[in-house]
């Protein structure tokens, strides 16, 4: 019986992990995005906005770190919404992948076009 209700209880949480970032890149964005703004600016105020949004009344972690080849990443936990922002000739351009497509979602893609 224990090993049956371990189990289900393993079968349920793997539902729930985000698959990794490289992999949701593989897929190609949920919306790319261009500002004129340099894409440092742009990452902050991303990271700021996704840290001062409350969702059911928690103010989640909003992650920022610099990629490899240029520009930036701003992620949430376990990677659920993340954008990639890098330089163009114009400014900046965001790609907003999601990991869960939900509300949450649609109200961190607003904020990303606050900072736009």
């Amino acid at each position: 019986m224990r090993i049956l209700i371990g189990a289900l209880a393993v079968a349920l949480l793997a539902g729930c992990l985000a698959r990794p970032m490289n992999e949701v890149r593989q897929d190609g964005p949920n919306k790319i995005l261009y500002s004129k703004k340099p894409d440092q600016a742009v990452a902050l105020c991303v990271q700021y906005e996704w840290q001062n949004q409350s969702l059911f009344g928690v103010t989640p972690e909003a992650t920022m770190q610099a990629r490899r080849e240029s520009g930036y990443t701003v992620f949430t936990a376990a990677s659920e919404y993340f954008v990639d922002i890098r330089p163009v000739a114009s400014g900046s351009e965001a790609r907003y992948y999601v990991n869960v497509d939900n509300w949450i979602a649609k109200a961190r893609l607003e904020r990303i076009n606050f900072c736009l």
